[in-house]
């Protein structure tokens, strides 16, 4: 089984999975919060919302999200009786449930907030996790432009796994738009060989090793099969020679 972005069904072999502690709870949603990380809103009726964690207020027992743009999304998570909150973050799949969602203000923006949660579940699938790639032949992507342009950026790829990856930008020269899908890229994987992919940019946040660089997360978006096989067997060789060097490493 894979992870895919609809909310898991009710299911006791995910009993497993779920986290009930408020203490790691409320570090958990903390940290999606800073990180700005994409959160989808499942609203009971087929229909969903995007949105981000602005601030979570233990002492209150609430969290407050920024208030989707359309009015009827707006609409749709107010009246809903049932929320269930979608956000893939540290390549594992983090889910919970709302009952009623209250209007509000933060900081000066529609937001809407939600009694914290008392159970999460937190899954994690082994083909998500995602390897750093080497700095020795590092593999890249090129990324349009402009949508439809001929003209691509060269941009770092940090890690990857075949369920997403995360790039370095540089705003200055170009920069990727939380939130936005980005289709016609190509991953150039050493070894392997050109991959064409889609992606949507799910996280943006500061890189701690270059000042003037931002780090992106994206969510691989209608993966094709030759697609995926191709980033299965460069995540595998990658993995593989991390573990020969380690082991190297051990031995001297």
């Amino acid at each position: 089984m894979q992870l895919h972005p609809f909310p898991e069904p009710d299911a006791p072999e995910l009993e497993h999975y779920m986290l009930y502690s408020r203490g790691e709870i409320v570090a958990i949603l903390q940290r999606i919060g800073r990180e700005r990380t994409l959160v989808t809103i499942y609203t009971g009726d087929g229909e969903f919302s995007v949105s981000m964690i602005l601030n979570v207020d233990p002492d209150f027992d609430e969290a407050t999200f920024d208030m989707p743009v359309n009015p009827e999304a707006q609409a749709r998570v107010l009246a809903a009786s049932d929320l269930v909150f979608v956000i893939f973050f540290e390549n594992v799949k983090v889910q919970f449930r709302a009952q009623i969602a209250q209007a509000t203000t933060f900081e000066g923006r529609a937001a809407f907030r939600v009694r914290l949660p008392t159970q999460m579940l937190r899954l994690q699938r082994r083909e998500y996790f995602r390897v750093r790639t080497p700095l020795m032949g590092q593999a890249s992507c090129l990324v349009p432009q402009e949508s439809g342009a001929s003209k691509y950026e060269s941009l770092q790829v940090l890690n990857i796994s075949i369920g997403g990856l995360a790039v370095l930008s540089y705003p200055h020269n170009f920069d990727l738009p939380l939130g936005e899908t980005i289709r016609n890229c190509f991953l150039d994987l050493p070894g392997i060989g050109p991959v064409n992919v889609a992606f949507r940019v799910v996280n943006v946040y500061d890189s701690e090793d270059d000042a003037q660089g931002r780090r992106c997360g994206c969510q691989f978006v209608d993966l094709a099969p030759q697609a995926r096989m191709m980033l299965q067997r460069y995540v595998n060789r990658v993995e593989a020679e991390q573990r020969k060097a380690l082991g190297n490493t051990r031995s001297g």
